[in-house]
């Protein structure tokens, strides 16, 4: 093979190499094109020539952050955020846990749950928000409206989510169990609550969202202090900065929370494999 043979599959080589290259590059740094996204829309949002009206209704990154900034300075911030993390918290770990308890218990006693199925299929379809101002009658304009509030709404999510997770279950795999003299409690610990994990952790990850806005809606109604309470004062003041900033917090915990759940969710999924 001559030099310049040579030469030519090795400039050939490079040039079909270097698109695949930089495909790669690209695949496995998905967050650096998304930063990158991130950044232009900022930059737009931030030096985007617009009249000063509209400017006051869209402010700017800039006063954003300073707003943000000077919440965590004084400290008010976390009194905002701790309440509303209290009760979304709270309702959610309470709406998940009675939702999975229940949803386990339909799935061991099917008669039950065909019986009492159109009673939860109506309560499921009623807006949940509807039932705020009841809450507030009954149980005050304190901690407790609201943690009902949450509470209500993730447990019809968790409860749906563990019912389609144990229909999923191999009815043999169920059968062949029992006729090796499984007891229910064997059949419930080694083959449904396994085959229903991945439904429960996708509906606990999908009612994360759920959850916030059950707390936004229910601050927004009845509250001194919480997220919502900061999102509707700052609206109620025409300052639509502090709403920003407020919503700004809001979606950062709530991106924050679902990605742990996605990381559990995946972390158990590996264990059983």
């Amino acid at each position: 093979m001559t030099s310049t043979e040579t030469l030519a599959r090795t400039s050939v080589g490079e040039e079909d190499v270097a698109p695949n290259a930089g495909h790669r590059i690209a695949v496995r740094h998905p967050t650096v094109i998304r930063l990158l996204i991130v950044a232009v829309l900022l930059a737009a949002w931030q030096f985007l020539p617009v009249s000063r009206q509209v400017k006051f209704w869209l402010s700017s990154p800039a006063q954003i952050l300073t707003t943000l900034w000077g919440w965590i300075a004084d400290g008010s911030l976390w009194a905002h955020l701790g309440a509303t993390l209290s009760v979304m918290v709270t309702g959610y770990v309470m709406g998940c846990a009675v939702g999975i308890g229940l949803g386990l218990l339909f799935g061991f006693l099917p008669r039950l749950y065909r019986v009492l199925a159109p009673f939860v299929a109506a309560f499921y379809a009623l807006p949940k928000i509807a039932l705020a101002p009841l809450f507030i009658i009954l149980l005050g304009i304190g901690m407790s409206s609201k943690v009902a509030l949450v509470a209500i709404t993730v447990f019809f999510l968790l409860l749906n989510s563990t019912i389609d997770g144990i229909r999923d279950v191999d009815k043999d795999l169920v059968d062949s169990m029992r006729l090796m003299g499984a007891t229910r409690v064997e059949v419930l610990r080694k083959v449904l609550i396994p085959s229903a994990l991945p439904w429960i952790f996708t509906g606990a990850r999908i009612s994360v969202r759920y959850a916030f806005t059950a707390t936004l809606l229910a601050e927004l109604i009845a509250a001194n202090r919480g997220l919502g309470f900061l999102i509707e004062f700052n609206s109620g003041n025409f300052n639509a900065t502090g709403s920003y900033a407020a919503i700004v917090v809001l979606v950062a915990f709530s991106v924050a929370l679902t990605e742990i759940l996605t990381r559990v969710q995946t972390i158990t999924a590996g264990r059983r494999k």
